[in-house]
Protein backbone atom coordinates (compact mmCIF):
# COMPACT_ATOMS: atom_id res chain seq x y z
CA UNK A 1 0.00 0.00 0.00
CA UNK A 2 1.58 3.73 -0.94
CA UNK A 3 1.80 5.93 1.98
CA UNK A 4 1.06 9.23 -0.37
CA UNK A 5 1.54 11.93 2.22
CA UNK A 6 4.59 9.74 3.33
CA UNK A 7 5.96 9.98 -0.36
CA UNK A 8 5.10 14.27 -0.77
CA UNK A 9 6.71 14.34 3.01
CA UNK A 10 10.10 12.56 2.38
CA UNK A 11 10.81 14.37 -0.85
CA UNK A 12 10.09 17.70 0.34
CA UNK A 13 12.46 17.32 3.04
CA UNK A 14 15.23 16.12 0.92
CA UNK A 15 14.74 18.66 -1.37
CA UNK A 16 15.08 21.14 1.64
CA UNK A 17 18.36 18.98 2.66
CA UNK A 18 20.34 18.46 -0.73
CA UNK A 19 19.29 22.35 -1.62
CA UNK A 20 18.28 24.69 0.28
CA UNK A 21 21.73 25.97 0.34
CA UNK A 22 21.98 26.22 -3.29
CA UNK A 23 18.64 27.90 -3.71
CA UNK A 24 19.54 30.98 -2.39
CA UNK A 25 23.14 31.08 -3.93
CA UNK A 26 21.41 30.27 -7.62
CA UNK A 27 18.62 32.84 -6.44
CA UNK A 28 21.25 35.63 -5.85
CA UNK A 29 22.91 35.01 -9.20
CA UNK A 30 19.93 35.50 -11.05
CA UNK A 31 18.39 38.93 -9.93
CA UNK A 32 19.27 40.60 -12.84
CA UNK A 33 17.83 38.38 -15.32
CA UNK A 34 14.71 38.36 -12.82
CA UNK A 35 14.61 42.10 -12.63
CA UNK A 36 15.19 42.39 -16.35
CA UNK A 37 12.24 39.69 -17.94
CA UNK A 38 10.10 40.26 -14.83
CA UNK A 39 7.17 36.88 -14.23
CA UNK A 40 3.92 35.37 -15.12
CA UNK A 41 2.13 37.72 -15.75
CA UNK A 42 1.72 38.13 -19.22
CA UNK A 43 1.25 34.57 -20.10
CA UNK A 44 -2.77 34.14 -19.91
CA UNK A 45 -2.67 35.99 -22.73
CA UNK A 46 -0.57 33.95 -24.78
CA UNK A 47 -1.78 30.19 -24.03
CA UNK A 48 -5.69 31.49 -23.23
CA UNK A 49 -7.99 28.92 -25.19
CA UNK A 50 -5.09 27.38 -27.21
CA UNK A 51 -4.41 23.40 -26.96
CA UNK A 52 -1.16 23.28 -25.57
CA UNK A 53 1.22 20.21 -25.52
CA UNK A 54 3.39 19.50 -22.66
CA UNK A 55 6.33 17.50 -23.39
CA UNK A 56 8.44 15.71 -21.70
CA UNK A 57 11.48 13.53 -22.02
CA UNK A 58 10.34 9.97 -21.24
CA UNK A 59 11.16 6.99 -24.29
CA UNK A 60 7.49 7.56 -24.99
CA UNK A 61 8.36 10.77 -26.97
CA UNK A 62 10.33 8.84 -29.73
CA UNK A 63 7.27 7.59 -31.64
CA UNK A 64 5.72 10.79 -31.62
CA UNK A 65 8.02 13.41 -32.80
CA UNK A 66 7.58 13.01 -36.44
CA UNK A 67 3.69 13.90 -35.43
CA UNK A 68 4.74 16.71 -33.14
CA UNK A 69 6.92 18.12 -36.34
CA UNK A 70 4.08 18.09 -38.60
CA UNK A 71 1.77 20.08 -36.21
CA UNK A 72 4.02 22.19 -34.49
CA UNK A 73 3.31 25.61 -36.66
CA UNK A 74 -0.86 24.84 -35.90
CA UNK A 75 -2.75 28.27 -35.41
CA UNK A 76 -4.21 27.59 -31.46
CA UNK A 77 -1.30 25.00 -30.66
CA UNK A 78 1.47 25.42 -28.37
CA UNK A 79 4.19 23.08 -26.77
CA UNK A 80 5.86 23.55 -23.49
CA UNK A 81 8.51 20.91 -23.44
CA UNK A 82 10.91 20.45 -20.40
CA UNK A 83 14.77 21.09 -20.18
CA UNK A 84 15.86 17.53 -20.62
CA UNK A 85 13.33 17.29 -23.88
CA UNK A 86 14.59 20.27 -25.65
CA UNK A 87 17.76 18.83 -27.75
CA UNK A 88 15.84 14.89 -28.47
CA UNK A 89 13.60 17.68 -30.30
CA UNK A 90 15.73 19.88 -31.97
CA UNK A 91 17.32 16.81 -33.18
CA UNK A 92 14.40 15.79 -35.17
CA UNK A 93 13.34 19.73 -36.15
CA UNK A 94 11.27 20.36 -33.52
CA UNK A 95 11.65 24.13 -32.21
CA UNK A 96 8.86 24.47 -28.77
CA UNK A 97 7.64 27.72 -28.21
CA UNK A 98 8.36 26.97 -24.74
CA UNK A 99 10.71 25.52 -22.50
CA UNK A 100 10.76 25.11 -18.73
CA UNK A 101 13.49 24.91 -16.57
CA UNK A 102 13.87 24.53 -12.68
CA UNK A 103 17.08 22.45 -12.39
CA UNK A 104 19.19 23.98 -9.93
CA UNK A 105 22.78 22.05 -10.98
CA UNK A 106 25.09 23.11 -14.51
CA UNK A 107 23.22 20.45 -16.98
CA UNK A 108 24.18 21.84 -20.34
CA UNK A 109 20.63 21.75 -21.63
CA UNK A 110 20.83 24.68 -23.79
CA UNK A 111 24.87 25.16 -24.65
CA UNK A 112 25.52 25.55 -28.00
CA UNK A 113 21.61 25.94 -28.77
CA UNK A 114 20.13 28.79 -30.52
CA UNK A 115 17.07 29.75 -28.38
CA UNK A 116 16.56 33.22 -29.61
CA UNK A 117 12.93 32.49 -30.91
CA UNK A 118 11.64 30.59 -27.82
CA UNK A 119 10.73 31.19 -24.37
CA UNK A 120 11.90 30.02 -20.91
CA UNK A 121 9.76 29.93 -17.92
CA UNK A 122 12.39 29.56 -15.07
CA UNK A 123 11.85 28.48 -11.27
CA UNK A 124 13.63 31.69 -9.74
CA UNK A 125 16.44 29.53 -7.69
CA UNK A 126 17.11 27.93 -11.25
CA UNK A 127 20.79 27.34 -12.15
CA UNK A 128 22.14 30.78 -13.40
CA UNK A 129 24.90 28.78 -15.27
CA UNK A 130 22.01 27.53 -17.70
CA UNK A 131 20.07 30.88 -17.78
CA UNK A 132 23.48 32.13 -18.82
CA UNK A 133 23.07 29.94 -21.83
CA UNK A 134 19.59 30.80 -22.89
CA UNK A 135 19.79 33.85 -25.32
CA UNK A 136 15.56 34.08 -25.99
CA UNK A 137 13.43 35.69 -23.52
CA UNK A 138 12.41 34.53 -19.93
CA UNK A 139 9.57 34.81 -17.55
CA UNK A 140 10.59 33.51 -13.65
CA UNK A 141 8.08 31.95 -10.99
CA UNK A 142 8.17 31.26 -7.46
CA UNK A 143 6.85 27.87 -5.67
CA UNK A 144 3.54 27.20 -4.33
CA UNK A 145 5.30 26.88 -1.09
CA UNK A 146 6.09 28.55 2.17
CA UNK A 147 7.41 28.87 5.70
CA UNK A 148 10.27 30.82 7.33
CA UNK A 149 13.00 29.45 4.53
CA UNK A 150 10.58 29.51 1.24
CA UNK A 151 9.04 33.06 2.47
CA UNK A 152 12.58 34.59 2.77
CA UNK A 153 13.58 33.30 -1.11
CA UNK A 154 10.54 34.76 -2.42
CA UNK A 155 10.36 37.70 -1.06
CA UNK A 156 14.05 38.62 -2.35
CA UNK A 157 13.00 36.84 -5.64
CA UNK A 158 9.72 39.25 -6.00
CA UNK A 159 6.04 37.93 -4.96
CA UNK A 160 5.06 39.41 -8.00
CA UNK A 161 6.55 37.01 -10.50
CA UNK A 162 3.61 34.21 -9.23
CA UNK A 163 3.64 31.27 -8.25
CA UNK A 164 3.64 27.33 -9.15
CA UNK A 165 2.21 24.80 -7.49
CA UNK A 166 4.57 21.85 -7.68
CA UNK A 167 4.49 17.59 -7.74
CA UNK A 168 8.21 17.02 -7.11
CA UNK A 169 9.02 17.29 -11.04
CA UNK A 170 9.17 19.84 -14.10
CA UNK A 171 6.21 18.15 -16.02
CA UNK A 172 3.93 19.28 -12.60
CA UNK A 173 5.06 22.87 -13.23
CA UNK A 174 4.31 22.96 -16.61
CA UNK A 175 1.06 21.73 -15.95
CA UNK A 176 0.15 23.97 -12.93
CA UNK A 177 1.25 27.35 -15.49
CA UNK A 178 -0.87 25.95 -18.44
CA UNK A 179 -3.98 24.90 -16.68
CA UNK A 180 -3.36 28.80 -15.27
CA UNK A 181 -4.22 30.17 -18.01
CA UNK A 182 -7.24 29.28 -19.26
CA UNK A 183 -6.16 26.76 -21.96
CA UNK A 184 -8.13 24.75 -24.26
CA UNK A 185 -6.89 21.03 -24.18
CA UNK A 186 -4.25 19.80 -21.92
CA UNK A 187 -2.31 16.77 -23.62
CA UNK A 188 0.69 14.78 -22.31
CA UNK A 189 3.34 13.54 -24.54
CA UNK A 190 6.44 11.92 -23.08
CA UNK A 191 5.88 12.14 -19.41
CA UNK A 192 5.83 8.64 -18.83
CA UNK A 193 6.32 8.70 -15.30
CA UNK A 194 7.51 5.47 -15.75
CA UNK A 195 10.42 3.12 -17.33
CA UNK A 196 11.38 -0.30 -19.01
CA UNK A 197 14.45 -0.34 -19.90
CA UNK A 198 15.56 3.55 -19.87
CA UNK A 199 14.01 6.82 -18.34
CA UNK A 200 14.56 8.57 -21.41
CA UNK A 201 14.33 9.49 -24.77
CA UNK A 202 18.01 9.37 -27.63
CA UNK A 203 19.43 12.68 -27.70
CA UNK A 204 19.28 13.75 -23.80
CA UNK A 205 21.75 15.54 -22.51
CA UNK A 206 21.59 12.45 -19.52
CA UNK A 207 22.35 10.13 -22.43
CA UNK A 208 25.29 11.95 -23.88
CA UNK A 209 26.89 11.74 -20.69
CA UNK A 210 26.25 8.10 -20.59
CA UNK A 211 27.57 7.46 -23.93
CA UNK A 212 30.58 9.33 -22.97
CA UNK A 213 31.46 7.17 -19.94
CA UNK A 214 30.62 3.59 -21.91
CA UNK A 215 32.78 1.59 -23.41
CA UNK A 216 33.62 -1.74 -24.77
CA UNK A 217 33.02 -3.67 -21.44
CA UNK A 218 30.54 -1.44 -20.12
CA UNK A 219 28.23 -0.38 -22.73
CA UNK A 220 25.92 2.06 -23.09
CA UNK A 221 22.71 0.28 -23.07
CA UNK A 222 24.35 -1.51 -20.32
CA UNK A 223 24.75 1.61 -18.12
CA UNK A 224 21.11 2.75 -18.82
CA UNK A 225 19.39 -0.75 -17.53
CA UNK A 226 22.10 -0.53 -14.28
CA UNK A 227 20.77 3.12 -13.54
CA UNK A 228 17.01 1.72 -13.92
CA UNK A 229 17.60 -1.36 -11.75
CA UNK A 230 18.40 0.24 -8.85
CA UNK A 231 15.31 2.66 -9.22
CA UNK A 232 12.76 0.28 -9.52
CA UNK A 233 11.14 1.42 -6.44
CA UNK A 234 6.91 -0.12 -7.57
CA UNK A 235 6.28 -1.63 -10.01
CA UNK A 236 2.86 -0.79 -12.22
CA UNK A 237 0.53 -3.03 -14.36
CA UNK A 238 -1.48 -2.18 -16.93
CA UNK A 239 -2.92 -3.98 -20.07
CA UNK A 240 -0.89 -7.00 -18.86
CA UNK A 241 2.66 -4.81 -19.13
CA UNK A 242 4.88 -4.21 -16.09
CA UNK A 243 6.75 -1.02 -15.93
CA UNK A 244 9.02 0.33 -12.81
CA UNK A 245 8.49 3.80 -11.19
CA UNK A 246 10.54 5.59 -8.43
CA UNK A 247 9.36 7.51 -5.69
CA UNK A 248 9.38 11.16 -7.92
CA UNK A 249 8.01 9.72 -10.65
CA UNK A 250 5.18 7.62 -8.75
CA UNK A 251 5.14 11.14 -5.90
CA UNK A 252 4.33 13.53 -9.71
CA UNK A 253 1.89 10.98 -10.92
CA UNK A 254 -0.18 10.86 -7.87
CA UNK A 255 0.21 14.55 -7.78
CA UNK A 256 -1.20 15.09 -11.48
CA UNK A 257 -3.56 12.57 -10.92
CA UNK A 258 -5.57 14.33 -7.84
CA UNK A 259 -5.54 17.56 -9.81
CA UNK A 260 -7.26 16.16 -12.55
CA UNK A 261 -9.66 14.68 -10.82
CA UNK A 262 -11.98 17.96 -11.22
CA UNK A 263 -12.56 17.41 -14.75
CA UNK A 264 -12.27 20.98 -15.09
CA UNK A 265 -10.48 20.97 -18.27
CA UNK A 266 -9.91 18.03 -21.00
CA UNK A 267 -6.98 16.43 -20.49
CA UNK A 268 -5.54 14.01 -22.86
CA UNK A 269 -2.46 12.21 -21.94
CA UNK A 270 -0.44 10.07 -24.60
CA UNK A 271 2.16 9.24 -22.82
CA UNK A 272 2.86 5.69 -21.11
CA UNK A 273 2.30 4.45 -18.33
CA UNK A 274 1.64 7.87 -17.66
CA UNK A 275 -1.20 9.31 -15.66
CA UNK A 276 -4.50 7.23 -15.64
CA UNK A 277 -7.94 7.69 -13.67
CA UNK A 278 -10.90 10.47 -13.49
CA UNK A 279 -10.31 13.26 -15.65
CA UNK A 280 -8.22 12.31 -17.55
CA UNK A 281 -8.47 10.47 -21.27
CA UNK A 282 -5.87 8.11 -22.55
CA UNK A 283 -5.54 8.74 -26.42
CA UNK A 284 -2.87 8.18 -29.02
CA UNK A 285 -1.17 11.90 -29.83
CA UNK A 286 -1.98 10.97 -33.76
CA UNK A 287 -6.07 10.60 -32.69
CA UNK A 288 -5.83 13.84 -30.99
CA UNK A 289 -4.43 15.43 -34.13
CA UNK A 290 -6.78 13.69 -36.25
CA UNK A 291 -10.09 14.96 -34.32
CA UNK A 292 -8.77 18.45 -33.82
CA UNK A 293 -6.55 19.93 -36.45
CA UNK A 294 -7.33 17.33 -39.58
CA UNK A 295 -8.81 20.94 -41.41
CA UNK A 296 -6.95 23.56 -39.41
CA UNK A 297 -5.02 25.92 -40.90
CA UNK A 298 -1.26 26.56 -40.01
CA UNK A 299 0.37 29.99 -38.89
CA UNK A 300 1.08 32.35 -41.61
Amino acid sequence: MVNKEEIFRNLNAGMLYERSRVFKINLTKNLSFIRRYGGLANMTGKLKNRNVIVIGAGPGLEKNVQLLKKYRDRIDLVYIASDMALKPLLLHGIRPHYVITCETTPAGFFSGIDTSDMHLLAFSCTSNSNLRSWSGAMSFYNWMMDGDYFDELWDTAGRDLGFVATGSIIVTQAVSIALGCGIGNLVLVGNDLGFSDRYYVSGTVSGERRYAASGRLNTYPSIDMSAVRVSRDYEIVRDGKVTYTNNQFLAAKMWLEDLFKGGQYPVIDSSYPGCSGAGIVKMELADFFKKNYGTRKRRK
